[in-house]
């Protein structure tokens, strides 16, 4: 069933659109920030300018009751408020389910550049198995299309070792991309090899399609090709998709293939 995008945010409304000074220690981190990593120098960076002209954009909380608050989206100014000293920052204020908090969070973290590749994909896959959004809700919410959101959540199958290699920008998206169709232990080897290299992703995509066509062609695999041709009286092709199988059946004539489906009947 299609929902509108109101539906997908309840809540956009800020308190009185005021902005209001909140002591720092009163501030918790969000439960949902996407970015994991914070760069020390350009922190440090930010810090100084903080103490030069003060916080020239608010962050934005959520009031959880008992004087206290929980970030939804500016974090990156808040530690460098932090360590530069300040006692309060200014703050617009929402009221706002766990849910939104989330997206305007990664909303704010995607338009403004601050995530890398595997952040913004664990970004988007978090609120996918949260909050049950496909493809082209989350990619209504961010501005980006559902093609590119689909490609980002694809990350998932990707080894925690490769994985890391995107975190660290040790290698690109489109070098990664490739290596999902393999199993963990192959991508982990070809990962070596990319950076050793310097691969880029059209040498990857050659690489990994020879994989592919060397791991098809594993005795077991043969063995089992041959059985099914047996069985079925007619050619058999036999693709190896990371740990899956696409099989195809070619028949010379219809009436080979009568003669099979009347076979499996």
């Amino acid at each position: 069933m299609k929902r509108s995008l109101n539906t997908l945010i309840e809540s956009t409304d800020v308190r009185e659109f005021k902005v209001v000074e909140i002591q720092i220690q009163k501030i918790s981190e969000s439960k949902s920030q996407a970015r994991t990593y914070f760069d020390p120098k350009k922190l440090e960076e930010l810090s100084e300018s903080i103490k030069k002209s003060g916080v020239l954009q608010p962050i934005i909380v959520q009031d959880v009751g008992n004087d206290s608050y929980q970030l939804i989206a500016g974090e990156r100014r808040l530690r460098a408020s932090k360590l530069s000293g300040l006692k309060t920052i200014p703050c617009l204020v929402k009221d706002v389910s766990d849910k939104d908090a989330a997206v305007l969070g990664l909303v704010e973290n995607v338009q403004r550049s601050q995530l890398n590749t595997i952040e913004e994909a664990l970004g988007y896959k978090s609120i996918k198995e949260t909050y049950g959004l496909n493809a082209k809700e989350i990619g209504l919410l961010v501005g980006k299309s559902r093609p590119f959101i689909a490609n980002l959540l694809r990350i998932s199958n990707l080894s925690s070792t490769v994985q890391e290699a995107l975190k660290n920008e040790k290698i690109s998206f489109g070098q990664a991309r490739p290596l999902i169709v393999l199993d963990h232990n192959l991508q982990d080897k070809l990962l070596v090899e990319i950076i050793q290299r310097s691969m880029n992703s059209r040498q990857v995509e050659e690489k990994v399609s020879e994989l592919n066509g060397k791991s098809m062609m594993s005795e077991e695999v043969l063995h089992a090709k041959n059985e099914l041709e047996n069985l079925v009286g007619s050619k058999v092709q036999v693709k190896k998709t990371g740990k899956s199988f696409k099989v195809n059946l070619n028949f010379q004539d219809f009436e080979k293939l009568k003669q099979f489906i009347n076979n499996l009947s």
